[in-house]
């Protein structure tokens, strides 16, 4: 009971920073959502931490999660992450016996999903900004085929998703998560076999609801391309219809550069000692572009709440009105969100 009230109140947290730190966050398809069957999500993997948390806090779901073991190396790092349905996923750098552990924790997922409690997976096994959906590892498969070795009755769905942004480096960002019909791994499951036509079906259905640029090497030209189309690059099914429609030989004179939206100097004077400390705690080239907005969302939401509980006691200690401070503190949290949601021009 404890741990559902403390997982509630996290996610509960957690959405809101969301909200606050994008622009936009859309949901299509909860309706294709299977949420009485032992259900596995595979989905694309762009953006680091941020990709599990928009999945878990605004598709309906509340999955179980696989992690990369590094992340679990502190003990209480270990006990929070396991307390949020968090399980580590372990890899050849991990030591050498990454695959005894792997088989555990395959078997404790498979446990999961008899249970009736969703499964989140990233089958890509790794993550990557280029708007592609690289071709799927066989983790999910592993899980699938323990699953059925446990109960060869159980009646398991896959549900595949996409999570697109407009720009995942830059701030504010627009998130748009599609849900795709549900697969039943009965209709596509052959015993013995290497389970080509289920790994099939599940990547076209994720490219459909993901942007997917099979060559990279066009792959900046053709978003910048889109983006210069006036199309919302979220929009994964339009734009994929549209790169379809593009001839191959697009030359630089016909790609616009799109613009960035410039912070206002009035914002960056009102978190001037946020802004300050950020690029000196986490430079640009000491972490990787898909953990940059992670880090960004982990660093503005804690500071933000130390600023204002350290401008409310030192306020205080002045003696000055609790009706003032507050106000004053309003005002500020107010013009912040409102320059975060205000439309581009």
């Amino acid at each position: 009971m404890i741990q559902d009230w403390f997982n509630a109140g996290v996610r509960a947290f957690v959405r809101s920073a969301l909200w606050v730190y994008y622009k936009d966050i859309q949901v299509h398809g909860r309706e294709h959502l299977k949420k009485d069957k032992p259900l596995m999500v595979l989905a694309n993997h762009q953006n680091g931490l941020i990709d599990p948390l928009v999945i878990g806090t605004y598709s309906g779901l509340y999955p179980y999660y696989l992690a990369r073991a590094d992340v679990f190396n502190h003990a209480l790092i270990h006990r929070i992450l396991r307390y949020l349905r968090m399980m580590p996923i372990y890899r050849l750098r991990d030591g050498r016996d990454f695959a005894q552990k792997n088989e555990e924790i395959y078997q404790r997922c498979a446990q999961i999903i008899r249970k009736n409690d969703p499964l989140l997976l990233f089958p890509e096994g790794g993550h990557g900004r280029k708007r592609k959906v690289r071709p799927l590892k066989n983790g999910f498969i592993h899980i699938l085929s323990k699953t059925l070795a446990q109960d060869p009755e159980i009646d398991v769905w896959i549900q595949p998703m996409g999570v697109n942004y407009t720009n995942l480096t830059e701030f504010p960002d627009r998130v748009r998560l599609y849900i795709a019909p549900a697969i039943r791994v009965k209709d596509y499951w052959q015993e013995g076999e290497d389970q080509t036509l289920l790994k099939q079906a599940v990547f076209d259905s994720i490219c459909r609801c993901t942007v997917h640029i099979e060559d990279l090497s066009h792959h900046d030209r053709l978003v910048s391309q889109v983006i210069a189309s006036g199309l919302d690059i979220t929009r994964a099914p339009e734009v994929n219809e549209y790169l379809q429609q593009l001839p191959l030989d697009i030359s630089d004179n016909d790609i616009a550069t799109p613009v960035t939206q410039k912070i206002p100097w009035i914002l960056r004077l009102m978190w001037w000692p946020i802004w300050w400390l950020w690029p000196k705690m986490f430079p640009a080239n000491s972490t990787e572009p898909e953990m940059r907005s992670t880090f960004r969302l982990t660093w503005s939401v804690l500071a933000a709440l130390f600023s204002y509980v350290l401008i409310g006691v030192l306020g205080t200690l002045a003696s000055s009105s609790f009706q003032a401070i507050s106000l004053a503190l309003g005002l500020h949290a107010l013009l912040t969100l409102w320059w975060i949601k205000k439309k581009a021009d």
